[in-house]
């Protein structure tokens, strides 16, 4: 559902920039068509800031608090951003313009995410106290389309018979798209050891939890008990989930262009994904005992199973059978009162939700520069060229 929310809301931002762009492009009396023919290619570089919602951190809110505050679930998945953990993206890009509307793009990307469950409040988070960041590589070909095009030169400053100008506003000198595509990226989450084994825990008799590394590639560990006996996932025997999935790139740009040949873009997107694990969670809790004979004490306690604060639950055992880590305590009173003390992090207690894959999203600032095409082209550009401008005498 959390994906679904995502799309609603980029909708409604993008039919309410169609619309306004619509008005605004409605003034301007200049046009060139064939413009671009000139200027076909163009390079793009630039960086800026990322984001995820995977199971891993988030907000203080718990889903009951953010569904109140969104009952509409346009805007709901917002909520659960932590722009504490944003961290940054690498850009480059080559585009080659198909039409005057129409780009067609090739786009590489290194970023980093992440997300720490220490950072919020929310309890149940708070208390799985997992943590990862991964580093991406991905490579994508996107298409963008212009709603309106940016524009440059002082011919925009002439004046109507009317006296106005034919471009009075800045945003009206603005470029407007939109894009989306398709990708495929190169992904290892890792993480920090920040968990806490209680002996006093039951499940805990006779575990040593190891000091490891300040930071642990998690794949090859199975945390989730990947290709196990029982494994809730379903992986095959031994295996686990790749390196590379594929992303759905989405958003929107604004452009301000300096001149006909540079200028800037400002742009946001989502990439949708095909995997659950850039964090390394997804599906429930396995028995650390088991992971540690297939795949050693590292990843056991990486596993987070049976870590974190004891809660007591209480409980009464009517035909005086205890469960096997019971405590009876008579004085809770009723019959055969006893009391339990988990952590809810044992085993097959919900570690992610593999129903939501995770998603990571890009703002970026970026520089351009267009080429001149072959001059053989001119002859067919000065054939169509066409023109509208209104004198201002």
């Amino acid at each position: 559902m959390q994906n679904k929310f995502i799309i609603e809301k980029l909708f409604l931002v993008l039919v309410t920039v169609f619309f306004s762009l619509n008005i605004l492009s409605q003034t301007r009396a200049y046009y060139n068509k064939y413009e671009y023919r000139k200027k076909r290619h163009e390079i793009n570089f630039g960086g800026g800031a990322t984001n995820c919602l995977t199971d891993l951190g988030g907000s203080d809110m718990t889903l009951t608090e953010i569904n109140e505050k969104d009952r509409n679930r346009i805007f709901r998945s917002a909520y659960d951003l932590d722009i504490a953990k944003s961290k940054y993206v690498l850009n480059f890009a080559y585009i080659y313009h198909m039409k005057s509307r129409l780009n067609f793009r090739a786009n590489v990307a290194l970023a980093s995410i992440s997300g720490d469950d220490a950072q919020t409040l929310e309890f149940y988070r708070n208390n799985r106290n997992l943590n990862f960041t991964t580093y991406l590589l991905e490579a994508s070909t996107i298409f963008e389309f212009y709603i309106s095009l940016p524009s440059t030169g002082t011919k925009y400053n002439l004046r109507s018979v009317a006296g106005q100008r034919l471009a009075p506003r800045f945003f009206q000198q603005l470029g407007f798209y939109v894009f989306s595509g398709v990708g495929g990226f190169y992904y290892e989450p890792r993480a920090i050891n920040n968990l806490a084994y209680n002996n006093i825990n039951y499940w805990n008799a006779g575990f040593s939890p190891v000091n490891t590394p300040r930071m642990v590639s998690l794949r090859e560990l199975h945390t989730e008990g990947q290709g196990m006996t029982g494994d809730p996932a379903g992986f095959p025997s031994g295996k686990t989930y790749s390196k590379v999935a594929l992303c759905i790139p989405m958003g929107f740009g604004i452009e301000k262009a300096f001149n006909s040949y540079t200028g800037l873009k400002l742009e946001a997107g989502y990439r949708y994904t095909t995997t659950d694990y850039l964090d390394d969670v997804s599906t429930s809790y396995y028995d650390k005992d088991a992971i540690q004979a297939a795949y050693g004490s590292t990843a056991a306690t990486m596993s987070g199973t049976n870590s974190g604060d004891i809660i007591r639950y209480l409980g009464w055992s009517l035909d005086g059978i205890y469960p096997i880590d019971a405590i009876p305590d008579p004085s809770i009173g009723g019959t055969n009162p006893y009391y339990i003390e988990r952590t809810a992090t044992e085993e097959g207690f919900q570690r992610g939700n593999p129903n939501n894959k995770d998603v990571y999203m890009f703002a970026t600032l970026s520089f351009y520069k267009k080429f001149n095409s072959r001059p053989r082209a001119y002859s067919t550009i000065l054939k169509h060229q066409k023109r509208k401008i209104k004198a201002s005498f």
